[in-house]
């Protein structure tokens, strides 16, 4: 299930990156880009926390919300029905997507590495559309063969995820009371808020070289999490966020003047799957909410980036120190 999740996350954000893209290379008024840019962004992430409260309500919604998605996203890719519908369309069929998708893989895997995995297709198929990479068909193509694969084999009954199915191994690793998961939930959230800010961008002669960048370090942030533990991989990713800065400040030859910012991205990128995992385990019971409340939470780095002044080495302090504390407030154990 992990692949055909992380596939249909490739497809979906190809489909609206492929879109947007198309509209914005023949559209001349940069200021009409920005705003529709923003209005897909702010219902694609905004809403995210709504309907995940709704999916987890009564999660026998799931599957038919995922038969939604190819529908709202093929309706998205028509020019014919105008940027405004098309913004409207596709950010609904990715806020739709992520919380459904999002759910199955939190409930049905233990660990920090799946999410991780999932979460890095998205950022290679957003690469791959908004680079033009291939147009709309084909990404709509993958997403409807994955989605037809995963409702078959939940429709056969492997997928089926009941509200109270948990974890055994959840429930004993996870144990706060309910006013510090809340306190643990706040710091996770800021620690995505400054990651909206900072998720790391660069200039590069390949135009795919970040957004592998940036799934390399969401992928691999959970596998080390899994491997060593979440405390030591918070402390690596400090320590590279700082040793990043630090490259900053030397007069690197022209040839790796690409190095530290893609270090620093990669860093920064390797606290999704710990975030999303932490926040998962301050509510149990509500997944698809949490991980639309993450997603929210990346909208003011979209919206605010100009006007947001802070030291790099504050913004990587404070995320350091949000992840090790609410980390210790919600974990009971080292794995």
């Amino acid at each position: 299930m992990l692949i055909l999740c992380t596939l249909l996350h490739l497809a979906v954000d190809g489909v609206c990156g492929a879109a947007l893209a198309a509209y914005a290379v023949e559209e001349p008024d940069y200021a009409s880009i920005v705003y529709y840019f923003h209005l897909y962004s702010l219902i694609a992430f905004g809403f995210q926390w709504i309907a995940g409260w709704a999916l987890d309500r009564k999660m026998s919604r799931i599957l038919p919300g995922l038969a939604l998605v190819p529908i709202l996203l093929g309706l998205g890719a028509l020019p014919g029905f105008g940027i405004l519908s098309q913004s409207v369309l596709l950010g609904a069929g990715n806020c739709l997507f992520h919380v459904a998708a999002g759910i199955l893989v939190l409930r049905r895997y233990p660990g920090y590495r799946e999410p991780g995995v999932f979460v890095s297709g998205g950022a290679i198929g957003l690469g791959l559309g908004l680079s033009r990479f291939c147009g709309t068909a084909v990404f709509l193509c993958i997403c409807a063969a994955a989605t037809a694969v995963l409702l078959f084999r939940g429709i056969s009954s492997s997928l089926k995820i009941e509200a109270a199915e948990i974890h055994d191994h959840e429930t004993e690793t996870f144990r706060a009371a309910p006013w510090i998961s809340a306190g643990a939930a706040v710091l996770l959230l800021l620690c995505v808020t400054l990651r909206g800010f900072s998720g790391g961008s660069g200039a590069s002669c390949h135009v795919m070289f970040f957004p592998c960048v940036f799934a390399a370090g969401k992928a691999l942030g959970g596998v080390c999490c899994d491997a060593i533990g979440w405390r030591r991989t918070t402390a690596f990713i400090f320590i590279l966020s700082f040793a990043a800065l630090e490259m900053m400040s030397l007069s690197l030859s022209a040839a790796w003047t690409w190095l530290p910012a893609a270090l620093l991205a990669f860093a920064s990128n390797m606290t999704m799957p710990l975030t999303l995992r932490l926040l998962h385990g301050c509510c149990l019971a509500c997944p698809g909410l949490m991980f639309g409340l993450a997603a929210g939470c990346l909208l003011p780095g979209t919206f605010w980036r100009e006007s947001f002044s802070i030291l790099p080495q504050g913004m990587i302090v404070i995320q350091f120190l949000s992840l090790f504390l609410a980390g210790s407030a919600v974990r009971r154990t080292e794995a």
